[in-house]
């Protein structure tokens, strides 16, 4: 099983403005990497690079963020097709989420990905067979032993 991480877990490991944060997701991103459970989408690359762009609180940042990107790359394993989006469609529909919210679960449907990590979803919620978490109120290293 794997784990599929949004776009905010990946750009608190950025955001020096909230240093908890940029520690506890630096630490779930070095695990997964670690025990190759990382999954990634390129929509999570391309708003990650949008929001870095666009904030000033990433204007330290900035200009390495294709870098960054470029080295979680080799992560993105979840594919962007047409069934994806009516996945995504049916997952909207049945669970009232928001559409870039309902396109992040059915990647992480389509890439067999048992938990989807973020704070923008309710915590411990199911969404098929993607279970929602968020990477502040769970350790790494327990939801990775739960895994295998």
């Amino acid at each position: 099983m794997t784990v599929f991480v949004d776009s905010t877990t990946l750009l608190y490991t950025l955001d020096r403005a909230t240093p908890q944060k940029q520690a506890i997701s630096a630490q779930w991103l070095k695990a997964l990497r670690t025990s190759n459970q990382l999954v990634l989408s390129a929509q999570v690359l391309t708003e990650c690079y949008a929001v870095v762009r666009r904030k000033a609180a990433f204007g330290d940042v900035r200009a390495g963020i294709r870098a960054y990107l470029s080295d979680h790359a080799q992560w993105v394993r979840s594919p962007l097709t047409v069934d994806t989006a009516i996945l995504a469609w049916r997952l909207e529909d049945r669970y009232a989420t928001g559409w870039w919210d309902a396109i992040l679960l059915a990647s992480a449907t389509e890439a067999r990905c048992s938990i989807f990590l973020t704070e923008d979803l309710n915590d411990q919620q199911a969404y098929g067979d993607v279970r929602v978490l968020n990477p502040f109120n769970h350790e790494p290293s327990q939801v990775l032993a739960s895994l295998t």
